[in-house]
């Protein structure tokens, strides 16, 4: 589903402005710091309400504004993200969204980063956080059970803590059955998910040059399952530790190349692929399951690959496609569809067909 256009006030460093955009190729051309990725972050954040790199949301307001707004429109459906000091209100066909998860469906969007390189050589935590937001995207309810978890998880790690200072186990119990219970419905999901991602990434790892690329699913709980037994196993480490050591939140997925574990061997090369292989079995997920080609943003993303799968990765490309680079690509003369180009400059754009 196309984004048609956007409209934004007071988003970093961007001019407030409306802008339409073409079907096809969107080239997002500037300096670093002209506002390239500023525009990509808007498009994301009018999507999913979420930015994918400020810590702190409320650093996305223009220092000399009061707030932020942003509205879209997409084939018929409009929806805005409005954030100030003290409150964030979505809108979505005019009317007010209270859940999360009953946003971020609205436009699909797959995001592909130079930093992307961090799925593959960073902690578990990018890793699930990558698999949070693919699932979320497609299942509202996913999105609110994974909120409920993480809010019982911080409870009962309070209760560890206490326990360790008071001996007092008692309240632990309740918070043992709630944990159980959100995190199985977490597994579940994951689980009927994951042979889809295993399947995607090796397809596009393969258009790749990626030998037998592989992902898996490495569980802190047997069969992707939590129980009593488990959670009394592990009981005393907990409490002397004041953290919860098993469940969802703490797995994590494994990639191997040729059966061989890839985050032990394999070259920048082959990391970068893998994790842009990675962004694009999500992208095919969200098609086959909504019929809709999501939104592809590029943020330098081919920059540090070398022609041959710079080449590969612009071939498995389709549907609408916003390019940021600091210069046109190479390529711009040969696409088949139309395109324009986007030039950015202290935070303005200049449209060129």
């Amino acid at each position: 589903m196309p984004l048609i256009k956007i409209r934004y006030q007071g988003f970093r460093n961007l001019v407030d402005t409306e802008l339409l955009f073409t079907d096809d190729f969107n080239f997002i051309i500037g300096d670093n710091g002209a506002g390239k990725t500023n525009l990509l972050e808007a498009i994301y954040y009018v999507g999913l309400a979420s930015s994918f790199r400020a810590k702190e949301e409320k650093s996305l307001i223009n220092r000399n504004c009061d707030y932020l707004r942003i509205d879209a429109e997409a084939d018929g459906k409009n929806a805005a993200v409005y954030l100030d000091s003290s409150r964030k209100k979505l809108t979505l066909g005019g009317n007010d969204v209270q859940r999360l998860g009953d946003f971020i469906g609205w436009l699909g969007i797959t995001l592909l980063s130079i930093e992307d390189i961090w799925l593959i050589r960073g902690s578990p935590a990018r890793r699930r956080t990558f698999l949070d937001w693919m699932i979320a995207k497609l299942s509202p309810r996913y999105c609110s059970t994974l909120t409920e978890y993480k809010k019982i998880i911080r409870q009962r790690n309070r209760a560890l803590h206490m326990a360790n200072e008071t001996g007092d186990r008692d309240v632990l119990d309740a918070f043992d059955e709630q944990m159980i219970q959100a995190g199985n419905d977490l597994y579940a999901m994951r689980e009927e998910y994951m042979p889809r991602i295993k399947k995607h990434t090796t397809k596009s790892g393969t258009a790749l040059g990626l030998k037998k690329l592989e992902v898996s699913y490495a569980s802190s709980c047997h069969d992707m399952q939590i129980d009593r037994k488990m959670l009394e196993k592990v009981r005393m480490k907990e409490i002397l530790r004041g953290h919860s050591l098993i469940g969802p939140h703490r797995d994590d997925l494994i990639f191997t190349l040729e059966g061989r574990r890839l985050q032990d061997f394999a070259s920048e090369g082959e990391e970068r692929s893998t994790a842009i292989a990675l962004r694009l079995a999500e992208a095919e997920i969200l098609y086959t399951q909504t019929g809709t080609r999501p939104i592809m943003l590029l943020d330098e993303v081919t920059a540090e690959l070398d022609h041959e799968r710079r080449d590969a990765v612009l071939e498995l490309l389709s549907g609408q496609i916003f390019y940021a680079s600091t210069q046109l690509p190479q390529f711009i003369d040969s696409l088949p569809g139309g395109y324009q180009v986007l030039r950015a400059k202290r935070g303005a754009f200049e449209i060129s067909g």
